[in-house]
């Protein structure tokens, strides 16, 4: 009866050790090389969520940038956000006046989906308060505006 038990059970266990081998290794391999998503938006969740000062926009264009951990992440993702809000006329005027903007040398705009080619040539400029309005709760990259168009590249954290 002893033989028979060893006759079996070995190669279960040989089995069984190599799958937890197989397993270890597919789940390491996912860790180390997450796949970036790049998902393109032209709707008004961004400026519904993350630009309560500017009340009027002609239409917005971003990426949601993530990175998919192949389903075994753990907590929350965090998002980044990037693209291009085009301001009315008139919304364009306001925020220039409503905020003191200081003219900064033009940040590299990131772009995997949105055309980069409508960003323009600027001159561009940024301001401090305009960026706590709108993004209190997230890391800023750059938040630019050239009087016509607000281009911004932002994180969750």
């Amino acid at each position: 009866m002893k033989g028979f038990n060893k006759r079996i059970l070995c190669p279960i266990m040989l089995i069984c050790m190599a799958l937890s081998c197989l397993f270890l290794t597919a789940c390491k391999k996912d860790r180390n090389n997450p796949e970036q998503v790049v998902d393109l938006f032209n709707n008004s969740w961004i400026m519904e969520n993350y630009m309560d000062a500017v009340q009027d926009y002609d239409h917005a264009i971003y990426e949601q940038v993530y990175f998919d951990w192949g389903g075994r992440s753990i907590g929350p993702t965090e998002y980044r956000f990037r693209g291009i809000v085009y301001l009315t006329d008139e919304e364009a005027e306001r925020l220039f006046e409503a905020y003191e903007w200081e003219q900064t040398a033009a940040p590299v705009f990131e772009f995997e989906k949105v055309d980069a080619g409508s960003v323009g040539e600027g001159p561009w400029y940024s301001c401090q308060q305009f960026d706590k309005d709108n993004y209190p709760s997230v890391m800023v990259n750059y938040s630019v505006f050239d009087g016509e168009k607000l281009v911004f590249d932002i994180k969750q954290y």
